[in-house]
């Protein structure tokens, strides 16, 4: 950036943190030493078809104020195009106005250069990139909370709970036949079988069997 460039910046500052680079319609009204007000300025200029969050969007600012019992003020401002600026500095007709359209030519060619367009791209493509992981990410994270919430809410039954629950009757032999071909329904179909620790030292740990094993295997 040659010197003059350098001082001009200074004076208007461009923002180049969105997909195009803007300016504050109050800052360029300040360096243009415009005689109206800034409201009626600014309104009378949109008159030439300036657009609404296509040339300028609205912006405002919070400023101080001399009065105690209102210490802070808010502040209508504009963030307007390079565009749209260089037009303002054109109907200016003032030599104020040709410095500062020149200045913002000189910014412009700059943003449209060939590095700048690289190093927008690769800024494009990294922010991509961040939010493709976030999304997988988040994807993860429901999956698994999903298949948290799925596990906790099966329920899972030892062959003596579901004889009782369901009131089957079932002896003694039944159960322990029953049990065998549960445990084997479940591990040839890798269903997970839980261990279930009894109040009888006779058994100490025995399975438990998710109810839709239970259904599956009744129903067969």
């Amino acid at each position: 950036m040659s010197e003059r460039s350098e001082k001009m910046n200074e004076l208007i500052s461009v923002n180049y943190e969105g997909d195009r680079p803007t300016v504050s319609c109050r800052e360029l009204y300040a360096f243009l030493e415009v005689g109206t007000d800034y409201p009626h300025w600014f309104s009378r200029n949109c008159e030439y078809g300036f657009v609404e969050n296509k040339d300028y969007t609205l912006v405002s600012q919070i400023c101080p104020t001399n009065n105690p019992k209102n210490p802070f003020t808010t502040r209508t401002d504009h963030a307007i195009t390079i565009p749209m600026a260089k037009e303002l500095c054109m109907l200016q007709r003032s030599a104020k106005g040709k410095e500062c359209r020149e200045y913002f030519i000189y910014c412009e060619e700059a943003w449209n250069s060939p590095d700048k367009i690289m190093e927008r791209a690769l800024q494009i493509a990294h922010r991509r990139a961040i939010e493709a992981e976030r999304r997988i990410f988040g994807l993860v994270e429901e999956k698994e909370s999903l298949e948290i919430a799925l596990n906790e809410s099966l329920q899972y039954y030892t062959v003596a709970k579901y004889n009782k629950t369901f009131r089957m009757d079932w002896s003694m032999s039944e159960c322990k036949e029953i049990g065998k071909r549960l445990s084997a329904y479940c591990r040839s179909r890798a269903i997970e079988i839980r261990k279930c620790v009894t109040n009888d030292e006779r058994f100490g740990s025995v399975n438990s069997y998710p109810v839709t094993a239970w259904h599956d295997l009744l129903e067969k």
